[in-house]
């Protein structure tokens, strides 16, 4: 990730889908500790994860490495839709 940080490049797509799922996991668990934090759905349209923060919320959808890089704050979302219809939301993270 901090290779795409630097700009060196390097994507969030060069991150391996193992390393990136296991790093959308973590945030995902530090979000749920939080209390505020809006309801979310988020579902990688190539690897099937699919994590929800509380219910009823938005549903943002994407290529994994389109998800590690917004959710991590890196990336506005470019690459993501929400087929709820809506736009994408801004990243739990900033919360």
């Amino acid at each position: 990730m901090h290779h795409a940080d630097l700009a060196a490049g390097h994507t969030f797509a060069d991150v391996p889908p193992e390393a990136a799922r296991w790093i959308i996991d973590d945030i995902v668990a530090a979000r749920r500790r939080r209390s505020g934090v809006p309801p979310l759905r988020i579902e990688a349209t190539d690897t099937g994860l699919v994590h929800e923060l509380g219910s009823g919320g938005p549903t943002v959808g994407g290529p994994q490495a389109d998800l590690l890089g917004w959710l991590t704050g890196r990336t506005g979302g470019s690459g993501l839709t929400s087929p709820d219809g809506g736009t994408v939301p801004t990243a739990p993270y900033r919360i």
